[in-house]
This record gives C-alpha cells, sequence and structure tokens, in this order.
C-alpha cells in the first residue's frame, strides 16, 4: 500500500519537473512578452494546483475546508487587480506622453 502511493508522489514531482522544463523552454522562445508572460503563468498556476492538490492533500478535503480557502485565493486576486488598476495611470502616462509630460501631470495636475 505504502509503496503506491509514494508511486503517486513520484509521478506528480516528474510532471512538476517537466513543466519546470517547459517553463524554462517558453522563457528562452522568441516570443512577444505578452504571450510568454501568459504561458508561464499557466503553467505556474498547473504546477501549483499540482502542489495543492497531492502534496498539500486537498484533493479529498470536505467542501466547509475549501470554500473558505477559495474565497481567500479570489480576495487575494481581487486585491491584485485593484493595486494594478490604481497603477495603471501612471504606466499609461509614462507610456504614451512620455516622462515628462507625466511628471508635469503628476506635479501639477490636469
Amino acid at each position: 500500500m505504502a509503496v503506491a502511493d509514494v508511486r503517486g508522489y513520484v509521478v506528480i514531482f516528474g510532471t512538476l519537473l517537466a513543466l519546470t522544463l517547459v517553463t524554462v523552454g517558453v522563457a528562452n522562445l522568441s516570443l512577444p512578452m505578452g504571450p510568454t508572460v501568459a504561458l508561464g503563468l499557466t503553467i505556474a498556476t498547473a504546477k501549483a494546483t499540482l502542489v495543492v492538490m497531492f502534496f498539500m492533500h486537498l484533493k479529498g478535503e470536505r467542501p466547509m475546508v475549501l470554500w473558505p480557502l477559495a474565497l481567500t485565493a479570489f480576495l487575494f486576486v481581487a486585491l491584485f487587480v485593484f493595486l494594478l488598476l490604481s497603477e495603471a495611470d501612471h504606466v499609461v502616462l509614462t507610456t504614451y506622453h512620455g516622462a515628462a509630460e507625466a511628471a508635469h501631470y503628476v506635479s501639477y495636475g490636469a
């Protein structure tokens, strides 16, 4: 019985190693920045899901444990989205209007 459990962990470990190599391969491709980041984040999400489900033993947990965990993850993502959106005006101004105009806008207002 213990051998079957170890075999499953070895398979998950091998999958994590393979996904790590795929991540390195995607990073070394000459793709534009957007698709590279999107692929990297997708692979990282798959790896995190494997770790959470198998190594942290959340695969067989009751829904009473999973709902607060899902709510925490949702609020964590919402916090980062809010922070990124609140900083978007600085990024857009420096990208489209140049640094001097953005500095003038920030210093003196519209």
